[in-house]
């Protein structure tokens, strides 16, 4: 009898066992971070506008492809953004100023030879839209912008990207990135 009982214990107790399953659960991988380049990550300019120090040569220049996280951003525009983008845009005239900019506002030029539509937005180092997609139907033959980086979306001492596309239609002119600090 004690050996029926012991038993009978021993039987209740494996089958409340359950087996541990043998695969690992997967690491989710990190979240993408932006790489904002040589020279402290930004193109420096004063309250003029003029190049102050040495710049970073990835900022306000053509990007010839985006990762799936850039292209992301502007999936309403629905177009290919890594096709070539056709020459007749002046690109040596997309910048920002001041940079870094203390308090207040920065100026972000937009000149174009041809009349395009402009859409841009700005992003936190992972790719978090801090100011979402806006356009400008016209952009003939050049447009300046007021961004307010005093609010509570900007953070002092950090590192902005705007991402920028001129286009006409489905047609791709330009595409780029520049980065902004802010806090001096």
């Amino acid at each position: 009898m004690k050996f029926f009982l012991a038993s009978l214990i021993i039987i209740a107790c494996l089958s409340t066992c359950q087996k541990q399953d043998a695969t690992p659960t997967p690491v989710p991988a990190p979240a993408p971070v932006i790489d904002f380049g040589p020279n402290g990550g930004i193109t420096q300019r004063d309250a003029i506008g003029y190049p102050q120090g040495d710049p970073d040569p990835t900022d306000w220049t053509l990007d010839d492809s985006w990762n799936q996280q850039e292209q992301d951003l502007f999936k309403e525009l629905g177009f290919n953004l890594n096709t070539m983008a056709i020459s007749g845009v002046k690109a040596s005239r997309v910048f920002a100023w001041p940079n870094p900019v203390g308090v207040g506002q920065v100026r972000v030029n937009f000149e174009s030879n041809n009349p395009v539509a402009l859409s841009f937005v700005v992003v936190d180092a992972k790719y978090r839209a801090v100011l979402p997609l806006q356009t400008s139907p016209n952009l003939s033959p050049y447009r300046q912008y007021l961004l307010d980086v005093s609010g509570s979306t900007f953070q002092q001492g950090k590192l902005y990207r705007l991402y920028y596309v001129l286009y006409d239609g489905k047609v791709l002119h330009y595409k780029g990135h520049g980065d902004i600090k802010i806090g001096l």
